[in-house]
């Protein structure tokens, strides 16, 4: 959304100029080179990410881009009405320069990693990111009106829901940005009230594009999804700790979820 004077139901600001105009969400999202930062960030553990669900049986396949590309990203841009008409190597439309700021929570230095080169990546776009590292009381008031460099990762696809239907914009984490769409909230919600697995998935994929809309690259490009981490350990030769499964982003199944089958050897 834009920033339009709205608030949250605590009074926190929500909408940005910048990123509210899908030129620039797109431009990003086609921009960043995600094999260079599961490289040279992830040190090869980990994989690009071009959606919420990669990997899983609900994720649209055809929704995925060819990353890296500056060139389509500047069309997009030009196309959209953003031009450096003052040659500071930012780009401008109506006045507004193409700034924003990326937060992540400075305890975590992986998303530090990423944020800073996500900002070097898009800057030959002529698109300006300020990183600023924050604790979460401090990102939570500021999360609806900047861009955050948020972990999500779950193996239920009503994650998709609560990140990108309307109704889920309540001023906490789900739908941060206040994104909405009339026809991906139709979308979610005939995969929501499906009475098969099956059908559900099918409107799943749906919503991140259909091939005319939907909420990923090709559509509203709602989020940039950067990369999908290994989550990795040292383990003891003599610790035999069985076969642990795919773990989501790690707020309450660890690798000690099935600790009771481990053996010392």
């Amino acid at each position: 959304m834009p920033n339009t004077g709205k608030t949250t139901p605590e009074g926190d600001p929500i909408g940005n100029n910048v990123t509210a105009d899908r030129a620039i969400r797109q431009a990003v999202n086609f921009g960043i080179d995600r094999n260079a930062l599961v490289e040279g960030i992830l040190e090869g553990y980990g994989s690009p990410a071009y959606g919420p669900v990669s990997g899983l049986p609900w994720e649209q396949k055809e929704a995925d881009i060819e990353d890296g590309q500056i060139d389509r990203a500047k069309q997009i841009l030009a196309e959209g009405g953003w031009s450096d008409k003052d040659n500071d190597g930012v780009v401008e439309k109506n006045g507004q320069p193409a700034e924003f700021t990326i937060l992540y929570p400075a305890s975590d230095s992986i998303r530090q990693a990423l944020a800073l080169s996500v900002a070097e990546q898009i800057k030959p776009l002529g698109i300006r990111a300020v990183v600023e590292g924050k604790s979460w009381d401090e990102i939570g008031p500021l999360m609806h009106s900047n861009v955050i460099l948020f972990g999500w990762g779950s193996q239920d696809p009503t994650e998709v829901y609560n990140l990108y239907h309307s109704e889920s914009a309540q001023g906490d984490f789900n739908n941060a940005g206040y994104y909405a769409n009339s026809k991906i909230d139709e979308t979610l919600d005939l995969a929501m009230g499906a009475p098969t697995q099956e059908e559900a998935i099918a409107f799943w994929k749906a919503a991140q594009w259909d091939g005319q809309t939907g909420f990923t690259t090709k559509g509203d490009a709602a989020w940039a999804w950067l990369v999908n981490l290994d989550h990795t350990y040292f383990v003891n030769t003599c610790l035999d700790i069985g076969t642990p499964q795919i773990e989501p982003h790690g707020h309450g199944w660890p690798i000690t979820a099935n600790i009771s089958e481990w053996q010392w050897t």
